[in-house]
């Protein structure tokens, strides 16, 4: 009789599952899912081709995975279950100390992508590029993630198998040909009991944002604002980033997202932002709408965009073009007290050659800013290779 009843009741959920799925699917055309910062898949085509060729059902799949009915508490509660039984790991994101680290490592199925060619392939694009500009000093940061900073956290299993990002961020340095490397990791390292990453997303804090703009001063040529000139204001406590998304741990504190502002010196900014699309226009760098929504790190910069120029009355004649990850949007609030002008190129959206969009000769430097993760599995930044005048769109 136990197992009949049993036999019934699994046979209920596997209907009523997909059936709570249909009834409550979002009825937007392009409902877009909050907590994991993505549009979910639309319906896929059905034609003989599509079914022949088993894209519809593999599309189908991801179409009704994004919707099944309690996704997220079914997730949570699998990763809960894992947790209580010993497992520190969860879709490559380790968990320790009340922290959430992503780990670079050389094989796909343990941690972010390490991918060795497209490093040297990117570090010759960025050679290239300063061939190209003999006349502007181009420079280079590579930023170390939470997982090089905080690698005595990581158990000996699974060090054996994460990539050294300062070796790497060294390596790549050398081979660097008429750009300079900035070195940020030590600045950071010093610091590693301050908060400088967020400890459920895998971007630095304002802290480790200005801990670089700190160290980066005497390369650039500019001094920078001490600590204390800022008044921080804490925008929300309540942050749970890309790390909680793959996770869904509410297990570790959430973070806060602060706001830095010169005290006694007022940079006023006009920002203007395309995204190929249209272009808009801004009198702020911080967008505090989003301090409600999931997105809290939208509030440096907002959405991301393929052109971002920040005009400012810095007075200091000096102009930086920015080719960038999202690490960079956190460290303009500190940037635009030294410079008068900031482009932000992010080559992620930018889909035609970089000359249509800024003049590279217009700049007094140009500054390639990015994390190590990012860096080492970018298929972006060829982009500035690949596209030459005559080949460029409209």
């Amino acid at each position: 009789m136990y197992k009949k009843i049993g036999i019934v009741i699994f046979m209920l959920l596997l209907i009523a599952f997909p059936l709570l799925t249909f009834i409550l699917m979002p009825k937007e055309e392009k409902p877009f899912s909050e907590n994991e910062n993505k549009y979910l898949k639309e319906f896929p085509e059905v034609s003989l081709d599509t079914i022949k060729e088993e894209k519809f059902m593999n599309d189908f799949d991801i179409w009704f995975s994004d919707r099944f009915f309690g996704r997220e508490t079914l997730i949570s509660a699998k990763n809960k279950s894992e947790r209580v039984l010993g497992k520190t790991e969860t879709d490559t994101v380790y968990t320790t100390n009340d922290r959430m680290i992503q780990i670079l490592s050389e094989y796909d199925d343990i941690g972010a992508s390490y991918n060795k060619e497209t490093i040297d392939t990117n570090i010759g694009v960025i050679n290239d590029f300063a061939k190209a500009h003999p006349d502007v000093p181009v420079y280079f940061m590579l930023c170390p993630t939470s997982a090089g900073i905080y690698d005595n956290l990581i158990s000996s299993t699974v060090k054996g198998v994460s990539v050294n990002q300062k070796d790497m961020i060294n390596t790549c340095y050398e081979k660097l040909d008429g750009v300079s490397g900035i070195d940020v990791s030590n600045a950071l390292s010093d610091a590693k009991d301050e908060y400088i990453y967020y400890r459920t997303d895998h971007h630095w804090t304002s802290k480790g944002a200005y801990l670089a703009y700190a160290a980066a001063g005497s390369e650039l040529e500019y001094i920078p604002y001490s600590s204390d000139a800022y008044t921080v204001e804490t925008g929300s406590d309540s942050f749970q980033g890309t790390l909680f998304s793959k996770t869904l741990d509410q297990s570790v504190t959430k973070d806060e997202i602060d706001l830095y502002t010169l005290t006694d010196k007022d940079i006023n900014v006009k920002v203007t932002a395309s995204n190929g699309v249209k272009t808009m226009e801004y009198d702020s760098i911080f967008f505090p709408e989003y301090l409600a929504v999931k997105d809290k790190y939208s509030t440096y910069l907002g959405q991301n965009c393929s052109v971002v120029d920040i005009k400012t009355n810095a007075g200091t004649g000096k102009s930086l073009l920015l080719i960038k990850d999202s690490y960079a949007n956190s460290m303009v609030q500190f940037l635009i007290g030294n410079y008068d002008r900031i482009t932000m190129l992010d080559m992620r959206y930018v889909n035609q050659y970089y000359g249509n969009l800024v003049n590279v000769e217009d700049y007094t430097q140009v500054l390639f800013l990015y994390n190590c993760i990012t860096f080492a599995d970018d298929a972006d930044l060829i982009k500035m290779s690949i596209f030459r005048p005559a080949e460029s769109t409209p």
